[in-house]
């Protein structure tokens, strides 16, 4: 038995240093959230914006996503809506066209391209057609999604700093409707302050996100990802092949509609699983093989080189995850009966490991792993951006908080369960809350 439970523990220990590899940057950027992203001066120009929203069957919220667009403060001669209609039945482009939006209907009838990612490549190759120059800075969108009033003024300073790529700050439309829309809003505004914000500050890229895009015309055009998650995709594709990372835009504000039930979100955790996992082998690996290759070469900012190690390990996140919640209950379940039946573990060159031992180092565990980024960074973030927050019900608030780190780990499930499996688009329950600004 103590050759065996050599092996075991020395396996543990490569699993939790890939696990600590790959969330290295989530815990480096989880201690930096006092950190202020980066701010732009204000833009000596207006620049040129195409709004592109997509939409299947979207009737019910399209009209008030346009109008949204259509209250901006900014120029109304620089910028336009444009809605790519995918296999609609209902009277979607109907809609569009009353409330000054440019509709464009797109029908495919292949089952394989039921994927928001087709939706806009089609069309784009509308729009390709209308000859090169016509588009300057593509801004995405999701039919149920509002805009901050200021939206296109703070787009507007980023581009007139040079960002060819940018993220923006994605908000929650219905906050506080329930427990389920609370903590999925908690968990943009984590992901805004921790994940996007701390880079910023850094000079680090950040994660693409479909609906808080705005992205130069050269590369919308030419957009060249169609997974279930064409936005880590393009993110990576960017980064490899033309050197560009993705710069946070904090003062652009976007609002979401958030799933309201777990079986809503499920269904899009599933996708993002089973499109994540895939492109840790495709994209994600090559680019820790670029940070590798480039380390030492001149001409390359240490900003990008350090961008492709980040973006490596954001993408290993999804099967650092599925490794741990494997291995760690069969791990440490054994390790806890063989020892607690008064067997102790001798581990060459460590020593005895006794059963207090591993409750101990099982109760840190669970704090570092749970307690911090699934209590504490929630918890901060929201003080640090409740201004922002359009808070409708205290009490769901205060509550969502503290179910935080339960509600995590119902929303990982799916996400191993898209793994394994190849989940399909499905409409989402629309929710009738609005942004009243």
């Amino acid at each position: 038995m103590d050759v065996l439970n050599n092996v075991l523990f020395w396996l543990d220990i490569v699993r939790l240093a890939f696990i600590i590899g790959a969330f290295f940057f989530q815990i480096l950027f989880g201690l930096l959230v006092f950190l202020k992203p980066k701010q732009y001066p204000k833009a000596k120009k207006y620049h040129d914006f195409t709004i592109i929203i997509r939409a299947r069957n979207e009737a019910e919220v399209i009209a008030e996503s346009i109008d949204s667009c259509r209250k901006l403060n900014y120029p109304k001669d620089k910028f336009r809506v444009i809605v790519f209609c995918h296999n609609c039945t209902d009277n979607t482009a109907e809609i569009v066209s009353q409330h000054g939006g440019e509709a464009i209907e797109i029908f495919d009838d292949n089952p394989k391209h039921l994927k928001a990612s087709y939706c806009r490549y089609y069309g784009r190759q509308e729009l390709k057609k209308r000859g090169k120059g016509k588009y300057e800075y593509f801004c995405f969108l999701d039919a149920d999604n509002q805009l901050d009033k200021d939206y296109l003024l703070a787009c507007n300073d980023a581009a007139d700093s040079g960002v060819l790529l940018g993220r923006t700050f994605e908000n929650s439309k219905n906050f506080t409707e329930n427990v389920i829309s609370c903590r999925n809003g908690l968990y943009y505004i984590r992901d805004n302050i921790v994940a996007c914000g701390a880079r910023s500050a850094r000079n680090r890229g950040c994660l693409m996100d479909g609906c808080a895009s705005r992205v130069k015309a050269e590369y919308a055009l030419d957009w060249d990802a169609r997974s279930s998650s064409d936005d880590a995709e393009f993110t990576l594709n960017r980064l490899r092949k033309d050197g560009k990372k993705v710069e946070y835009i904090d003062k652009a504000v976007v609002y979401e509609e958030q799933p309201t039930s777990i079986s809503e979100r499920a269904k899009r955790n599933a996708r993002r699983g089973h499109g994540l996992f895939r492109l840790y082998f495709s994209l994600g690996l090559p680019c820790l093989g670029l940070f590798f290759k480039n380390l030492f070469k001149k001409g390359i900012p240490f900003s990008t080189k350090r961008t492709y190690l980040d973006q490596y390990c954001n993408i290993a996140i999804i099967p650092a995850s599925l490794l741990a919640s494997i291995w760690i209950p069969l791990y440490y379940i054994y390790a806890l009966i063989y020892t607690g039946l008064g067997h102790p573990r001798v581990i060459y060159g460590v020593g005895t490991i006794l059963f207090r031992h591993l409750i101990y180092f099982i109760i840190a565990l669970l704090c570092v792993a749970i307690l911090l980024p699934f209590f504490l960074q929630p918890l901060y973030c929201y003080f640090k951006a409740k201004k922002r927050l359009f808070i409708e019900n205290k009490k769901v608030l205060v509550l969502s908080l503290f179910l935080i780190p339960f509600y995590r780990i119902l929303q990982a499930l799916p996400i191993f369960q898209g793994v394994f499996t190849n989940p399909k688009w499905s409409a989402l329950k629309r929710s009738k809350k609005k942004i009243k600004q």
